[in-house]
């Protein structure tokens, strides 16, 4: 199935996170992006390419010609202490990208302090409304690094703001590393989830740092892990932005070029997702 699901033309649409390629330049990225045949790419509202008008410009037409969409802009820190102002700075940004959702994690790097989504509620309450007057949809990211260290808090954080334009963004590491799967996801009202980053890996991580640097540098092609991936992706809305999310160091360090990256991590991501679809 895995073989005639690639091969023989069955190709699930599956977008490229920006993050699998955060240190390559702007352009490196867009071009792995294409060779990979990505459906839609996820663009960082803090990568220093975007602030190149010219790189920008250049990039986004490269998209455009290869008929990829951007689907979120990702780099929004959600954090009283941070304020509306740099949201809101940042918000401008999506403006060039012309995607429907910005990307909002209450990431706390303060690894003593209790994790708590009261703290970030009415700052994100706030963003959502700013979003919304530039008829932007907001994408809540939870992880145990972050105040919204999971599904169920994300899922009653959410219910709890009411606003019309919040969602929640499920990625597979962070869903496994809160220890939840499956059976979480069932528990959820299906409206409230709004994209998917996939990758995989093992079940289990050593330490919050062995997480951190799997999360930034090092994550397993979908399908190659320990992830119930066929099973979470067929129990999310079908309609949903799946898009892959993974760094790659190892293959870097040994001289793959991104484009083959890019390949291996879209192809794997399609066999997952196709086989995925059979259990619908």
């Amino acid at each position: 199935m895995d073989h005639l699901s690639v091969e023989e033309g069955h190709h699930p649409p599956v977008g490229l996170e920006h993050l699998t390629f955060r240190e390559e330049p702007l352009p490196v990225f867009v071009t792995a992006a294409v060779a990979g045949g990505a459906k839609t790419v996820c663009m960082s509202v803090n990568h220093p390419g975007v602030h190149d008008r010219r790189v920008l410009r250049e990039s986004l037409a490269r998209l455009k010609a290869s008929d990829i969409s951007i689907s979120m802009g990702d780099g929004f820190v959600i954090s009283p202490k941070a304020g509306l102002d740099a949201l809101r700075r940042r918000l401008d940004v999506l403006a060039e990208f012309g995607t429907p959702f910005a990307n909002a994690c209450a990431f706390e790097p303060d690894a003593d302090l209790r994790r708590d989504p009261d703290y970030v509620e009415d700052i994100l309450g706030e963003f959502c409304q700013l979003a919304r007057s530039v008829e932007v949809d907001v994408l809540l990211e939870f992880t145990p690094l972050s105040h919204v260290p999971s599904l169920a808090a994300a899922a009653g954080l959410v219910k709890r703001l009411d606003q019309p334009n919040l969602r929640i963004l499920v990625d597979t590491l962070h869903l496994a590393r809160a220890g939840e799967g499956p059976d979480d996801i069932r528990r959820v009202d299906q409206r409230l989830i709004g994209y998917c980053q996939l990758s995989d890996g093992p079940r289990a991580s050593e330490s919050p740092s062995a997480y951190l640097d799997e999360a930034n540098h090092e994550r397993a092609i979908p399908g190659q892990g320990e992830f119930p991936l066929e099973e979470i992706l067929s129990l999310l809305p079908p309609d949903i932005t799946i898009s892959a999310e993974v760094p790659l160091r190892s293959l870097k360090q040994a001289g793959v070029p991104p484009e083959d990256r890019a390949r291996r991590i879209l192809d794997g991501s399609r066999r997952v997702l196709a086989r995925a679809r059979l259990l619908r």
